[in-house]
């Protein structure tokens, strides 16, 4: 189920601002360089990174040593496919959405993907969407993959939840979605 309503007036912790800001991450692609040889050089893809209070995701929930994880989103993401952004925004809307992978089997929806193929199978940080009348939360924010149960005991890192103005939440988003590509 990607959408709980929640009809309580007071949602737990403070409320956060979800927002976006370029990024770079580093992929390895296979290039011909000769007649029969290929070799694995770096390309530089550019997508956009969810902020939270103006801090990227993957800092918010860096690795215990600091460390950041190489998952990005596909938010215009030269290397996803044209219609997962599409996809992918109406996940995080909490809306349906076409093509089953594009969330967890559990409903869990993902926040990053695998930034090489953006499979669900490699790993995921994913979250429980709740939206309910004037708030959108991500609930025990965690890392998994699709072949596996999620479990939120083995997590390396404090498993949290964040919560948004559902109206602020819906001015970053709804946007973007409107400007994805539909394939």
């Amino acid at each position: 189920m990607l959408t709980t309503a929640c009809h309580t007036p007071h949602v737990p912790g403070p409320v956060s601002t979800l927002g976006t800001a370029p990024a770079i991450v580093s992929v390895s692609v296979v290039e011909k360089v000769g007649w029969f040889r290929r070799e694995l050089v770096p390309r530089a893809v550019t997508y956009l990174d969810w902020t939270i209070d103006g801090v990227p995701l993957r800092e918010v929930v860096a690795w215990p040593d600091g460390s950041v994880a190489s998952e990005v989103t596909p938010v215009r993401n030269d290397a996803a496919l044209p219609d997962y952004e599409a996809d992918y925004l109406r996940a995080i809307l909490g809306e349906p959405v076409s093509r089953e992978w594009t969330v967890m089997p559990d409903g869990r929806v993902p926040l990053l993907v695998c930034h090489v193929d953006f499979d669900l199978d490699c790993r995921a940080l994913t979250a429980e969407l709740v939206r309910g009348d004037d708030r959108v939360e991500w609930r025990s924010i965690g890392w998994q993959a699709a072949y596996a149960p999620l479990d939120l005991t083995e997590q390396e890192m404090p498993v949290t939840s964040l919560v948004f103005d559902r109206q602020q939440y819906d001015d970053v988003v709804r946007p973007l979605l409107a400007a994805a590509p539909e394939g």
